[in-house]
């Protein structure tokens, strides 16, 4: 009897334990954006989704997911809105986070935002820089950019500037989602955000393009592992060459979802292994993964891009004098 209940002590422990970590996931849609966050505290959460609502469907079906208590867009580009229709169409969703960046050339980010405003009992936010995020007590959600005033642009740039970053932290590991932000607005975080912006795991900015994550932004966020969501053969030629380039010099181990949809989970804290968790890194059925290798030649400067405005940046500095004191 009393080996039963020994045993029955350490399921029920194991089972905890499983239940407390933190499970990040970079779902395989191809050349877009699409991650699947689970949280200690038994919440969820949808970071875009994707051009196509078939993929991501097909892995929150196979999860078993029927609701989702937190969806957001990080801005209003195809390759990453338009598989949250599907989403609006096929779960319940309790929250939806947003920036009030508007895409001229595009509708489909609006027909999106007329499907959260008529989801049953969905809440719509609009996050500002700085802003902490209760999606779960164990985990700070951090902002770091977003476009919180409203602003209509054309330039891909511009809307890709205005992309939600946002970090989170658990156990000593912290997770920096970058969306497609670019160099310039990297440059602008650096200096809002005196610190909180380090980071072991970094979702790449930009499908890895040449034109995102900067020598002085590697310098402060430290990664140890790079996630690239990507699609095979895309036209953009992503991942730019550069870009692998600065993330190997920097010393992160780089991961691409073209070898599919994968997953790091931060274990929780445990009193018997002082110190962060170390995150475990695997596929979609639970195989550990190792890094991409890969040679690169670096072949563009920085230095080219120069300095650029945009209505993020405006923004931001915006909230920098008016708000309170950079973190």
């Amino acid at each position: 009897m009393r080996k039963l209940l020994i045993a029955l002590v350490l399921a029920l422990s194991a089972s905890s334990n499983l239940w407390a970590q933190l499970k990040v996931t970079f779902i395989n849609v191809g050349q877009g954006d699409a991650i699947y966050v689970e949280f200690p505290g038994g919440k969820n959460a949808l970071i875009d989704g994707g051009s196509s609502g078939v993929l991501v469907d097909n892995f929150l079906k196979t999860k078993g997911v029927t609701k989702i208590d937190y969806v957001a867009l990080t801005h209003p580009h195809s390759d990453h809105y338009r598989g949250l229709k599907k989403v609006f169409t096929n779960y319940q969703v309790d929250n939806y986070y947003d920036t009030k960046a508007e895409n001229r050339d595009a509708a489909g980010d609006n027909n999106l935002r007329e499907l959260a405003a008529a989801e049953p009992g969905c809440k719509t936010h609009y996050p500002k820089p700085g802003e902490i995020l209760n999606w779960d007590p164990k985990v700070t959600v951090k902002v770091f950019n977003a476009c919180w005033q409203p602003v209509i642009m054309h330039e891909n740039d511009e809307t890709n500037n205005c992309s939600l970053v946002m970090r989170l932290y658990y156990n000593g590991n912290g997770v920096l989602l970058t969306g497609d932000a670019n160099s310039d607005i990297e440059v602008d975080m650096l200096s809002h955000f005196k610190t909180g912006l380090q980071s072991n795991i970094l979702k790449v900015g930009h499908h890895g393009s040449r034109t995102s994550t900067s020598d002085a932004f590697l310098a402060r966020v430290r990664p140890d592992y790079a996630f690239i969501s990507v699609g095979i053969g895309n036209k953009y030629g992503h991942p730019h060459q550069e870009a692998l380039a600065r993330l190997r010099n920097a010393g992160a181990k780089i991961y691409l979802t073209t070898d599919g949809t994968q997953s790091l989970t931060i274990p929780p804290p445990d009193k018997l292994t002082p110190g962060p968790g170390k995150p475990i890194i695997h596929d979609a059925v639970g195989n550990r993964l190792e890094p991409q290798s890969m040679v690169v030649d670096l072949t563009w400067d920085p230095a080219e891009l120069g300095g650029v405005s945009s209505p993020a940046l405006d923004q931001l500095k915006e909230q920098a004098s008016s708000g309170p004191a950079a973190e």
